[in-house]
Order: C-alpha cells, then structure tokens, then sequence
C-alpha cells in the first residue's frame, strides 16, 4: 500500500493525523465531492468557467483546470514562474487531458513552517489533494509534469547535451517511459535522453510524487531545456507533436 493510502486509512479509522495531513485529506474529499456532483460549493476554492483557483484559505495557493472531455490523464506545470514556458506547454499537452495543474504561488514562497511552497516537493498542496481526488473517478490515469532547466548548470556531460529528459521517478524507466522517449526523438527531433539509461540526473527521483502519486496512476517527469522550450512556444505543430508523444 502506498503512503498516501495509509495516511488516509489511519486518518480515518484512528483519527491520530497531524493537522498538515488532516487538511490534506479534507481538501481531497471537497475536490471529489465537487467531482461526483459539480454544482456542490467549494471551501477553499473559486470556481468558474472550468477553473478553480484557491482562496486565501489554502497556504498553497494553486490553479486547476477541469473539463468533462479528453483523456484521462493530467498536464501539471508546478513552477509556472520559475521554469519559463511550462504553463503555455502544459495547457497545450491539457488540449488532450482532463486536467491542468499549475502553482499560483512562486516555488521559493515560505509557509508558516519555512517550508517552500514547491509543488515538486510540498506535500499538502492543493495539487495533491486533487489529483488524490481525481484518482477515485477514474480506473486509470497519467500525470505528465513539465519542468524546465539550465543546460549550463548541469553536473554531467549528458545532461548538459540534453535537451529533453523523460523519466518516470525511478532509477528504472518504465516501458511506457521508454515509448515515449523514442516517440520524442523520432516526432521532435531533439536530444531527448531517458533518465537511467542515458543520463543520471534530473530523474524527479525526489518528486513528491513518486510517494504520493496513486496507485492507479502513472507518473512521467518532463524536463525542457530552456532552448527546448522557446523551440516549442514558438512552433505550434512541433507543440502538438511533443502532446501527442506524451499521449499517445
């Protein structure tokens, strides 16, 4: 069982859940409520228009997009501010999923606890709650989180050739992870590299979710150079080739 599942079967039945993980909990059964019946009002959050965005209420912050089409997957762009480009990527790899997670606050926000508000790493966000939320409506989904980096900050030689970075969390991709990857380089035509085979670094080994994410799901971590990005912004169908290589 993963940890998500045991914190909530210990919440439940024996109410000894510190408070962070209580308001975890509260926030997912508000998201899955509103998704067994939309017109149900939120707590935390204003929704309109397919988007709900937090209130003041929730430490995180955070901005979803919701739709009843497409598939069931969810595009997630958790450093809007600081990886440049992703929220624009991501809403075109939501062209073809159900969900769009972004933050609304910048990764380097303190909360009470001087913890960052980093959605790659903070447990009770919003983000979390929904996507804990949305595993229990669907038999099976993806999350494709983008990220963004630094060709000239990387620590090794593959890194710093690389201009895509697909893993799955893992020190062993995944079979689906591979797929995508050789979809990457044939459909994109960048240097596309699978972590734990062609580079070491930049895995999202340290994502929080890779504990957090569902067991129903399936979690693909995305990093773009920056030149990488700027390509992809400003070319709509290599855009649309990059959606459908995580898709498909």
């Amino acid at each position: 069982m993963k940890i998500n599942a045991m914190l909530l079967v210990f919440c439940t039945f024996m109410a000894a859940c510190s408070a962070e993980e209580t308001s975890l909990h509260d926030l997912t059964e508000d998201f899955h409520a509103w998704l067994l019946k939309p017109n149900t009002e939120l707590t935390h959050f204003n929704y309109k228009d397919g988007v709900f965005k937090a209130k003041k209420t929730i430490t995180s912050g955070g901005e979803i997009h919701y739709k009843k089409t497409g598939n069931n997957c969810i595009a997630y762009a958790p450093h809007r501010y600081f990886d440049k480009h992703t929220l624009k990527i991501a809403k075109a790899v939501f062209a073809e999923c159900q969900v769009l997670l972004t933050n609304s606050k910048h990764r380097n926000t303190l909360d009470q606890s001087n913890n960052k508000l980093d959605f790659g790493k903070y447990k009770v966000s919003s983000a979390n709650a929904f996507i804990l939320a949305y595993a229990k409506t669907v038999e099976s989904f993806s999350i494709y989180q983008v990220h963004g980096f630094a060709k000239e900050k990387r620590k090794t030689l593959q890194g710093r050739n690389a201009d895509i970075i697909v893993s799955n969390g893992s020190k062993t991709p995944s079979k689906a992870t591979v797929k995508i990857s050789e979809c990457l380089n044939n459909q994109v035509g960048s240097n596309v590299m699978l972590f734990g085979r062609d580079v070491f670094e930049l895995g999202g080994t340290k994502n929080i979710l890779t504990d957090m994410a569902p067991v129903n799901s399936q979690f693909f971590h995305i990093e773009l150079s920056r030149q990488m990005r700027e390509r992809l912004i400003t070319n709509s169908q290599l855009l649309k080739q990059f959606s459908q290589c995580l898709i498909s």
